[in-house]
This record gives C-alpha cells, sequence and structure tokens, in this order.
C-alpha cells in the first residue's frame, strides 16, 4: 500500500479536477439544465433505438451484478480475503472507503430529489448512480492499490482493461435499461474517483496509529 503514498501528490491535481467537475454536475442537475436534459434524452433513445430481447437479458445480467448491493457484497468478500493475508489495515480501509462513497452518494441523492424543484421529473432523481459510483470506486481501488504491485505488467494492463470495459458496460446497461442518464453516470464517475483519493489521505494518516492496536499489529500495510 506504499504506493498510495508515493503517487500521491501525481493525483491531487486529478482529484481537484473531478471534484469541480461533479459540483459542475451537481449544480447542473439542481438547477434542471435543459441542454443536459437534452443530451441524456437523445443518449438513451439512441441506445435503445433497436430493442432485443437478448440486449434486455444481456444488460439486466450486467445491472444486477454490479448493483450496489452487489459492490458491498464484493467489498465484504475482498475484505476477507485481506484479512486472511495479512492486510487487514488496507481491508479495513477499502471497506471505509466503499461505504462511506456510497452513503456520500446517497445523501447527493436525496438533497437533489428532494431539494430541487424537478421541471423533469427524472431529471436528478437517480443522481449520482450508485451503480455507477460503487463499481467506479472499487476500480479506482484496483487501479491505485492492486495493478502496480503486478510483476507482471502486460497481466496488469490486461486486469485494467477488462475493469474499464466492466466499468463502461455498467453505464451503458444502467442508461439501456432507464435506470440512470448520462448526468447520473458522469456524476457518479467523478464522486467516485475523487472519494477514493480523498480516502487515501486518510489512509496516509492513520494506517501507522491503526497498527498499534491490537488486532491490527501483524498486518501489513
Amino acid at each position: 500500500m506504499s504506493v498510495i503514498i508515493k503517487e500521491k501528490k501525481k493525483r491531487e491535481p486529478l482529484a481537484y479536477l473531478f471534484t469541480i467537475l461533479f459540483f459542475i454536475n451537481y449544480f447542473l442537475v439542481f438547477q434542471q439544465a435543459q441542454w443536459l436534459h437534452k443530451i441524456d434524452t437523445v443518449v438513451y433513445f439512441k441506445l435503445t433505438r433497436n430493442l432485443n430481447n437478448l440486449q434486455v437479458m444481456f444488460y439486466n445480467v450486467i445491472s444486477e451484478l454490479s448493483s450496489s448491493r452487489m459492490a458491498i457484497v464484493y467489498t465484504i468478500v475482498l475484505l476477507g480475503i485481506l484479512w486472511f493475508i495479512r492486510w487487514q489495515i488496507p481491508g479495513v480501509w477499502i471497506t471505509f472507503t466503499v461505504g462511506t462513497g456510497l452513503v456520500v452518494g446517497w445523501v447527493a441523492r436525496l438533497i437533489l430529489r428532494y431539494g430541487s424543484k424537478r421541471v423533469e421529473p427524472e431529471m436528478g432523481y437517480a443522481f449520482p448512480g450508485l451503480h455507477v459510483l460503487g463499481m467506479t470506486i472499487l476500480v479506482a481501488i484496483v487501479y491505485i492499490i492492486f495493478l502496480p504491485y503486478f510483476k507482471d505488467k502486460a497481466l496488469a494492463y490486461l486486469v485494467g482493461f477488462i475493469l474499464g470495459i466492466w466499468l463502461i458496460a455498467t453505464s451503458v446497461a444502467c442508461i439501456y435499461l432507464g435506470q440512470l442518464h448520462v448526468s447520473d453516470i458522469t456524476g457518479a464517475l467523478t464522486l467516485g474517483f475523487a472519494w477514493v483519493y480523498y480516502c487515501s489521505n486518510l489512509y496516509i494518516r492513520y494506517a501507522a496509529k491503526l497498527k498499534k492496536i491490537k488486532g491490527f499489529r501483524n498486518s501489513n500495510y
């Protein structure tokens, strides 16, 4: 996990950029920007122009496997694996990052849902998309923490590519099934990557202190 510390300065400008983009997106959705609604509508109709049962089934499977509920399941499984190999502190950090990230997304959604006067009823109702948010946080964690440790760089690139495709497929599935709009997805992507960065700062600050607590003394970090 030393890669978190080493790469902190490199990721910092990108994290701030994602944060700014998220709040711009949030403001536009809150204000019910009509041009943004038009983009959401155009993308939705283009993706769903030629519906067929096989596509619906395929995207339903992807949607189910990438739901926020499944993100929690994946996190618990990952925590168990990391705990077993004496990476308890990283495991707790990952669980904290995913859990708090989903809570922040849910709170942001509630504020939009009940705090804004929606001209278009569906606009902002699911912002930010929790399906995409959960997967974004997990993918970002893998990119930042695990891939740099791969000795086989070709394998690292392959895993990174597959995860990127999965994140794209999740986004497309949510639009295709009418669960999310493009604005919901961009909000989830920007919030997710920024949140992982800010939580990594907490890791840098508190990991060594956590190691002094009984139960974490044998943990690698």
